[in-house]
């Protein structure tokens, strides 16, 4: 049996084929992050009277994974992300937990031998991240397998390239361009810069906050993220000063990825086997649904003077499941591979 998971900063994702009916693949999602609240009556008393699941620690209420969003309201404190800066939290025991109770919920119960292609969340500590992750896949009855996410994005995206292309994957903290071809990845790099930087930087310099009752101020993050996929939002055609900002945050990660574009391009182990063939690019990631990703992407390329090299521009479909979906067509290849080899 297969299934996939990928661990992202902003989002966990599972798939795989449902028991009923082996033609119909179940995706699952959950929020990676929670929130902490007082352990006071008044906080019981609304969790249960909006159904809403929690657990205990020391003298406080913790809601994780989806239902984080739906108490905003009960807390001006900002919800914790599960990855401290693309990386499993070495100290935060509570998340280390929640990410074990996550995995579990995300991947079904197996009876047999199963493998569970995984990505993790693209840190800069990316032994320490494997390492846990694997273990957690493991403790739940599965034998991890790792994938990548670029190569994944290829491949279920790319049928129509003979899967053979570019794909850029921006992620909340870390963002992945990767050149494949024919479904085999030739070369790959990770920057460590994602949306949660352009967020920041946005909140910062505009002064977008928020207050908790205990008088502490925080970047008001979410209200950032509303804003910007906001259909009236265009990364080129700004009408105000934040959406000037806004531009100017985008094209600094954006730079940075035609300027690894271009590189890889150039190294030995592309250029040996692409010989200058003309590709198409796959942008994947929550932060490409923005209006304007693609004209803003296509003036950086330009800029970098390879847009001769490149054939179609576009942001795939399903752009926030595209990993998970692209894992699971690895690991039943690789099944089919197998079979056929024995």
């Amino acid at each position: 049996m297969i299934t996939a998971i990928d661990f992202g900063c902003d989002a966990i994702r599972s798939a795989f084929r449902s028991m009923e009916n082996r033609r119909q693949i179940s995706l699952f999602s959950e929020r990676a992050q929670y929130t902490v609240l007082p352990n006071t009556h008044t906080h019981l008393q609304a969790l249960a009277d909006n159904h809403i699941s929690y657990a205990t620690c020391e003298d406080s209420l913790v809601v994780f994974g989806n239902q984080a969003a739906s108490v905003r309201w009960l807390s001006k404190t900002p919800s914790a992300p599960l990855f401290t800066d693309g990386s499993v939290p070495r100290e935060d025991a509570p998340a280390r937990q929640i990410l074990s109770i996550l995995t579990r919920a995300l991947l079904p119960a197996v009876d047999t031998v199963g493998y569970c292609f995984y990505t993790g969340p693209g840190g800069t500590a990316e032994d320490d991240n494997k390492e846990f992750l694997s273990r957690l896949i493991r403790m739940h009855g599965w034998i991890p397998i790792q994938g990548s996410p670029g190569n994944a994005v290829i491949l279920a995206s790319g049928s129509e390239n003979r899967f053979t292309g570019i794909s850029v994957i921006v992620g909340a903290e870390s963002t992945r361009i990767a050149i494949a071809r024919f479904g085999q990845e030739l070369s790959s790099e990770t920057l460590n810069v994602g949306s949660n930087w352009i967020d920041n930087e946005l909140a910062s310099q505009h002064e977008m906050k928020t207050w908790a009752p205990s008088g502490d101020c925080y970047l008001d993050l979410e209200a950032v993220r509303d804003w910007k996929h906001d259909p009236s939002v265009n990364l080129r055609s700004a009408g105000n000063e934040r959406e000037r900002t806004l531009g100017r945050l985008y094209d600094v990660v954006l730079g940075r990825i035609a300027r690894s574009i271009r590189e890889q391009l150039g190294s030995m182990a592309v250029d040996s086997v692409l010989a200058g063939e003309r590709l198409s690019v796959a942008c994947a990631g929550g932060a490409a649904l923005i209006n304007g990703f693609i004209p803003a992407l296509t003036d950086r390329l330009v800029e970098h003077d390879i847009a001769g090299r490149i054939t179609t521009l576009r942001v795939v479909e399903d752009a926030e499941t595209c990993v998970v979906r692209g894992l699971m067509i690895q690991g039943e290849l690789e099944q089919l591979t197998a079979t056929r080899a024995a």
